[in-house]
């Protein structure tokens, strides 16, 4: 049995193909998918073959999806066929049954729509770098790099207490959805004066979390240089390679605690712990605020194309378009 799915086949060429559908192991779950979403930021990383980012062509990009079950393997018992279900789809990606670890699945709520329901992964990613920040009630956070995972984790530290969120990015398009999903400022960080700007808003002490997720290794050093005294900076953003700062004076002095988030490698994968969750857990709890409404994730949402229109639209987005967030391949 095949199915259509898109193959980066070379670096930085996607092409919708014929892949095979296999049977899931007996610890895997069989996922028909409605909609699956491109992650521009990391998977145009992947397809070029960046630094951290090395995969071996030909293979299947995209990991965050949401559909059906339609089979599951011989030691699960936790999902049955016809489950409304999203998924850290991995190896899996944008294409329209694949099979999936039963550890990396969650239920979808009737409440929230499959398009919702494909941001968990990514909802995921950054819960898990806001609970190791350990953000208290009332603290100050700056968050650089406006993508998907920087907006969500913005949305998550008001949830979680930050009174004061600011979004740094240097796309005017990207800090206005930011500002639409909670941001309490936005700083354009290409232009003259940015750090007069933000100290001005941080009264000049700085901020108490910074969260980096643009992947820019050059920005480690700024995102320590904004954090207050005592602060944390979270890397929450995969780096595409190698950097060099004044250790001493921007994390030593200032007594930084600098946390490394990976969303797949750093954390647990059957129980949770304080700061320490699950996929399963925090994709549940992702989905609630999602369900609540308490939640912004439309503006996210920069196209909606149909499987037939994905091969192009997928290769202008890693390619050509810098200003799309989030786009949605609907596989129905």
């Amino acid at each position: 049995m095949n199915c259509n799915g898109i193959v980066i086949t070379s670096q930085g060429n996607p092409e919708m193909c014929s892949v095979p559908v296999t049977d899931p192991s007996e610890n895997e779950v069989q996922i028909r998918m409605s909609a699956t979403l491109v992650s521009a930021g990391t998977e145009r990383a992947w397809s070029l073959g960046l630094p951290n980012a090395l995969p071996q062509y030909p293979y299947v990009p995209g990991y965050c999806g949401a559909g059906w079950i339609e089979k599951t393997g011989s030691s699960v018992h936790d999902f049955q066929p016809g489950d409304r279900v999203a998924c850290y789809a991995v190896g899996v990606g944008h294409r329209e049954i694949g099979n999936v670890p039963a550890y990396r699945v969650v239920r979808l709520p009737d409440s929230v729509s499959f398009d919702h329901g494909a941001f968990t992964s990514l909802g995921q990613t950054s819960l898990q770098g806001i609970r190791k920040c350990r953000i208290e009630l009332g603290e100050t956070s700056a968050f650089l790099g406006m993508g998907l995972v920087g907006i969500i984790a913005l949305e998550f530290a008001h949830l979680n207490g930050s009174v004061s969120v600011i979004a740094l990015d240097p796309s005017d398009s990207r800090l206005d959805i930011a500002l639409k999903c909670g941001a309490g400022h936005i700083i354009n960080n290409s232009l003259p004066g940015w750090e007069t700007a933000f100290s001005d808003v941080t009264g000049g002490k700085g901020a108490g979390i910074v969260i980096d997720s643009t992947g820019v290794p050059e920005v480690m050093s700024t995102a320590c240089r904004i954090a207050s005294d005592y602060g944390r900076v979270c890397i929450l953003g995969c780096p595409r390679g190698e950097t060099s700062f004044d250790f001493y004076h921007l994390v030593q002095k200032k007594s930084l605690t600098v946390i490394g988030a990976h969303a797949v490698d750093s954390i647990p994968r059957y129980y949770s712990y304080p700061n320490f969750w699950t996929f399963a857990d925090d994709a549940a709890c992702f989905l609630r605020f999602v369900s609540a409404g308490r939640f912004i994730l439309d503006p996210m949402i920069g196209k909606k194309v149909s499987s037939k229109e994905a091969e192009t639209a997928y290769r202008d987005l890693i390619q050509n378009d810098r200003e799309t967030l989030g786009m949605i391949i609907d596989w129905t």
